[in-house]
């Protein structure tokens, strides 16, 4: 499948998986760089695998005392959207 990352989103996952989880950014390839966006090719089972990712973190950490979105949540729950398979 191919996910089209905006600036944002590609450097947060990218950053965030080479912390922790770095066998899992290995599999993303990159295709091609557009303007501000980078065109991904994962398959589903990574895709999965990176949804759950995005889901842990943010329980841990989307969301302020007053459960409103973090910076961090908004960029997460817009991961976990992108790489949605049905």
């Amino acid at each position: 499948m191919i996910i089209k990352l905006n600036k944002n989103q590609f450097d947060f996952l990218s950053y965030s998986l080479a912390e922790k989880h770095e066998p899992l950014r290995l599999r993303l390839k990159q295709v091609s760089k557009e303007n501000q966006f980078t065109i991904m090719e994962v398959d589903e089972g990574t895709a999965d695998e990176i949804r759950d990712w995005a889901g842990d973190e943010l329980q841990k950490k989307g969301f302020d005392i007053n459960y409103d979105l973090t910076s961090d949540g908004k960029i997460l729950e817009e991961l976990i959207d992108l790489f949605y398979v049905e």
